[in-house]
């Protein structure tokens, strides 16, 4: 058994794992002990962001970022996407904190473009730089940006995000949108605090061509502390959505992530996407792992449990020490979330941001 070094932060409690076994000649596609097999990958460019979003970063940011020397650097992640690539993994998500305020992303968005055989590039941010990165990060190889915005009201917008500025996110979207970037807009629905705008949101982005998603309140870092009665689930927007919605079964999207979709009832060929890891789990279908912005990969969004590929690479370690990593990452991986024991735990409790959520 190894131990890899604990690192002065507490983002991560690392667990002894098998050296590499000498008959592991090859990599192979990431499948878990369920058999669920891997082609997405989460990677955090950054734990910072330049919003603090109730539901997500505490007002004074979180307590344990990383310092730089901490993070991977470009080549690192290039090198890491390369391997996940030959291990089955097809979609790569940047993500941070705030993936666009770690500097040159366009470059690195590049390298993994050149690098690596990824199929499709994407991006979660919150638009609030991309009004000038849109057109690089397009030509850099960039497919798509999920987009939050949980209020089209500048005011609520700022209480939301404390201090964030609407009109920044609004250029955002429209200048993704010019380039021909594929635009999903994400909102987390908070009764009492927006619930009121779901379908002014659903008009709006339906307006631009885009496809509006609704997140489940997940009980991580700062969400875990608002009040229960806050959350919502798919069947309370639904409500809130009236007869904008077909009350047909809804589908996802092979290879990509969890979203359910509902067609318009109109016949536009609108959609309404859900994610809902509360309300009705997706656990038995996941297809996606995740690296954080100092190279921890975790099996699961809710555990704070990781192998350092940081770690491996600066030791010296082959691409196939990386992909045994990998491979005893997700062996042990369980059915489900374990979502609410994780924010009952203290210990265990962690910022979205810090695990690239």
């Amino acid at each position: 058994m190894r131990r890899l070094p604990q690192l002065e932060s507490r983002s991560a409690v690392y667990e002894d794992w098998p050296a590499r076994p000498d008959d592991f000649e090859a990599i192979p596609l990431l499948r878990d002990a369920r058999d669920r097999q891997y082609t997405y990958l989460r990677l955090s460019v950054t734990d910072r962001c330049d919003l603090a979003c109730v539901y997500c970063m505490p007002p004074s940011g979180e307590d344990e970022h990383a310092i730089r020397r901490d993070l991977l650097s470009f080549e690192e992640a290039a090198r890491v996407v390369s391997v996940f690539a030959s291990a089955g993994i097809r979609r790569v998500r940047f993500t941070g904190g705030e993936p666009l305020v770690r500097k040159d992303i366009v470059r690195l968005v590049e390298l993994v473009h050149r690098r690596t055989e990824v199929e499709q590039l994407v991006m979660t941010t919150n638009a609030t730089r991309l009004s000038e990165l849109a057109r690089p990060l397009r030509n850099a190889g960039l497919h798509g940006v999920n987009i939050s915005i949980d209020t089209l009201d500048a005011g609520r917008f700022s209480e939301i995000t404390r201090g964030g500025d609407l009109g920044r996110v609004l250029a955002g979207i429209h200048a993704a949108l010019d380039v021909g970037l594929e635009v999903k807009l994400n909102t987390v629905p908070l009764r009492g605090r927006n619930d009121d705008e779901l379908g002014r949101i659903v008009d709006f982005a339906w307006s631009l061509g885009a496809s509006p998603r609704f997140i489940e309140l997940m009980p991580l870092g700062e969400g875990a502390k608002l009040p229960q009665s806050m959350r919502m689930n798919a069947d309370d927007v639904l409500e809130v959505l009236g007869g904008r919605v077909s009350t047909e079964a809804s589908t996802g999207v092979e290879g990509h992530g969890p979203a359910r979709y509902m067609e318009a009832r109109n016949g536009s060929g609108h959609r309404v996407g859900f994610i809902t890891p509360m309300s009705n789990e997706f656990c038995d279908t996941c297809n996606r792992v995740r690296v954080t912005a100092r190279g921890d990969i975790r099996a699961c969004l809710a555990s704070r449990r990781a192998i350092s590929l940081r770690n491996i690479m600066r030791a010296g370690g082959s691409d196939l020490d990386l992909a045994w990593a990998m491979v005893w990452s997700l062996s042990g991986k369980d059915r489900g979330h374990h979502f609410l024991e994780a924010a009952e735990d203290e210990h265990e409790r962690v910022g979205m941001s810090l695990i690239g959520g």
